[in-house]
């Protein structure tokens, strides 16, 4: 039986100009993307922490009434490394998943908590356009939408100790002011995994 840990969605943004429509509520076939990734979740962990701003939290509570969640908002973001750490306070346990509500995966969670924390999930990216190789203006090769070779991508997911994320600073990007400066392994991911942006595998 796999033991269950504590989940944090991050969760903050919004779009249009103003900023006053959360992506979180974004719909994708009749579900929002909060809806999908606490659907995902729910069987393998203990507690869902949502890290959003208090605008958003307010929003999302209003679109999904009796929600069974804790949010742990912000007034404003202080970027995903910001938002996690503050999140943190609402776990109990020592090891968190993690997961960007817009990245949306088949990831096996049974099976990323059995290979141990602090760990990225990963993919292997198909190109959405043709690679072509050429040779002065000669077309040598012609591949549609090929499986990139040796390039793995971040899926948005990670399972990560509370030790490595004592570390986090207060503001921030998780990719860009964490991760480069931190020892992390990576779980490769063959199946699904889509942005709301049209990124996908």
């Amino acid at each position: 039986m796999v033991r269950k840990v504590d989940a944090i969605i991050l969760a903050g943004g919004s779009l249009g100009r103003e900023r006053i429509y959360p992506k979180a509520l974004i719909e994708i076939e009749g579900k929002s993307l909060i809806q999908r990734q606490i659907e995902w979740l729910r069987p393998f962990v203990r507690r869902i922490v949502i890290a959003c701003t208090e605008r958003e939290a307010e929003q999302i509570r209003q679109y999904h009434p009796g929600i069974d969640v804790v949010f742990a908002a912000t007034p404003e973001l202080p970027g995903t490394a910001g938002s996690l750490k503050h999140a943190l306070n609402s776990t109990e346990t020592d090891d968190v998943i993690v997961a960007n509500v817009d990245d949306m995966t088949d990831i096996d969670l049974a099976g990323l908590i059995d290979f141990g924390t602090d760990t990225i999930c990963v993919a292997n990216p198909r190109l959405n356009f043709a690679k072509i190789e050429t040779e002065g203006h000669n077309i040598i090769t012609f591949r549609e939408k090929p499986q990139l070779e040796n390039v793995w991508v971040n899926c948005g997911v990670y399972f990560l100790s509370k030790a490595i994320l004592e570390k986090l600073p207060a503001k921030g990007n998780i990719a860009k002011d964490f991760f480069p400066y931190v020892k992390i392994r990576a779980y490769k991911h063959y199946g699904t995994w889509h942005t709301v942006v049209g990124r996908h595998v």
